[in-house]
């Protein structure tokens, strides 16, 4: 089953051959975990950083930022268990456009806000991949069924 994750959005899956995945991240930013021990995995995908960008489509329908969304994700990976110091973690997105001002760099913003909730936890840094910042096309994919994540940039897959 594949689980294609909104912007605004998270996703959280236990024990179930379950693939999580992003659209095009643009400078948003996607956040993909697993914990292969607890057979938990997660994917949060904003592309706003903070709480002003925060916007209601429909009655009761959110795509929240980063400020709002971590903490929901992060909260509820605790609930279940998630252990962060084992866990693998890729982040991707932030892309960088040429052509624009240094003033709009909203994926270098998005990121800084992602780091601000990440070193709450006990995270080794070996287990995490990061890509962030290029200026090409980039996808998230989390993998529970494999126990990988894969980034994908340009069309070259990494996995994790």
């Amino acid at each position: 089953m594949v689980i294609k994750v909104s912007k605004g959005h998270y996703e959280i899956v236990e024990k179930r051959g379950v693939i999580l995945k992003t659209d095009f991240l643009g400078s948003g930013i996607a956040l993909g975990m697993i914990d292969k021990e607890n057979e938990i995995a997660g994917l949060c995908y904003f592309v706003l950083p903070y709480k002003e960008g925060d916007l209601e489509i429909e009655a009761g329908e959110l795509i929240l930022s980063g400020q709002s969304l971590l903490p929901l994700f992060f909260e509820e990976l605790e609930k279940k268990g998630f252990n962060f110091s084992s866990a693998k973690i890729a982040i991707a997105g932030g892309s960088k456009y040429k052509s624009s001002p240094e003033a709009l760099n909203i994926g270098e913003i998005n990121f800084k806000v992602l780091q601000s909730f990440l070193i709450k936890y006990p995270i080794n840094p070996k287990n995490i991949i990061l890509r962030v910042g290029f200026n090409c096309q980039s996808f998230l994919e989390v993998n529970l069924k494999e126990k990988i994540l894969k980034i994908n940039l340009n069309g070259e897959e990494e996995v994790l």
